[in-house]
């Protein structure tokens, strides 16, 4: 049993110690509150202008969200989308990341893709789907490609220039203690390279979750554009702005969970390199 003394001691530590935890955790929490609360207070301001029908409150749109995920439907709608963004991003992190990769190191293939990074980065997103679903049909197969071929190409120049950008003088130094080519790729280039593609793969995400609704409303298969499809047929605006808030929900979550911590952990051993 810790004696009076100990206890007396621990408190007066915590004392000392409670008011640095308050003020980091108002640095950290406070202006992203702070944002999130004057979103919320011109959302509703507007609502008092223009009345429910055209934009109902944030409370009428939290009820509308726990409605739709009362239902099984709503989860199946939520999951198809949010499993199409992250199969898309995936396949184009590969495929783009891929290619980015040796083309930053190859200067011929690079100076060969270039115009062709140009040509389908400056591609509309309705264009996009337009064309797939004349190619493919309203299908998951369509809107997976779609997603894609709008994100590839993004996650492709930002690859390149992470190449390019990157500090070779650490590269250098180890080669000065004997490491071999693919020992400095693997350990110092590579980590270099993808600490810089945080904030291009943040882009990406959210770019593939606006595709992917356009393309599920438009080719009216299951997700969440499918559901605000339904929406706009019945005027109901309470279950549109309900499936925004849940493929916003679905984009903070892939955020938070899989390229924040990813980039927090490659950050850190930056901060150790430096």
């Amino acid at each position: 049993m810790p004696s009076d003394a100990s206890l007396t001691a621990r408190r007066a530590e915590w004392a000392e110690m409670l008011p640095i935890l308050a003020a980091r955790a108002a640095l950290r929490f406070g202006p992203p509150t702070l944002g999130i609360a004057l979103f919320l207070a011109a959302w509703q301001a507007a609502h008092w202008h223009y009345g429910a029908f055209i934009l109902p409150s944030p409370w009428q749109t939290l009820l509308a969200v726990w409605a739709t995920l009362s239902s099984a439907s709503g989860w199946a709608a939520l999951g198809a989308t949010v499993s199409r963004v992250g199969l898309a991003l995936g396949l184009s992190g590969l495929i783009g990341g891929g290619l980015g990769l040796v083309a930053g190191y190859l200067w011929l293939i690079r100076a060969s893709l270039a115009p062709v990074a140009t040509i389908l980065l400056g591609m509309p997103a309705t264009a996009w789907v337009i064309l797939t679903m004349i190619w493919f049909g309203p299908s998951h197969g369509a809107i997976l490609f779609t997603i894609a071929i709008v994100i590839g190409p993004i996650l492709y120049i930002g690859t390149v220039d992470a190449v390019l950008t990157r500090d070779r003088r650490l590269e250098d130094m180890a080669a000065s203690f004997g490491a071999s080519r693919w020992a400095r790729f693997r350990t110092i280039a590579l980590r270099q390279i993808l600490s810089s593609l945080g904030p291009v793969f943040g882009i990406a995400l959210a770019l593939g979750f606006k595709v992917a609704i356009m393309a599920e409303l438009v080719t009216n298969v299951a997700g969440l554009g499918a559901q605000m499809a339904r929406a706009r047929a019945h005027m109901d605006i309470d279950l549109a702005l309900a499936n925004v808030a849940l493929a916003v929900a679905g984009l903070v979550i892939i955020e938070h969970l899989v390229i924040r911590p990813f980039q927090t952990r490659l950050g850190q051993w930056k901060r150790g390199a430096a």
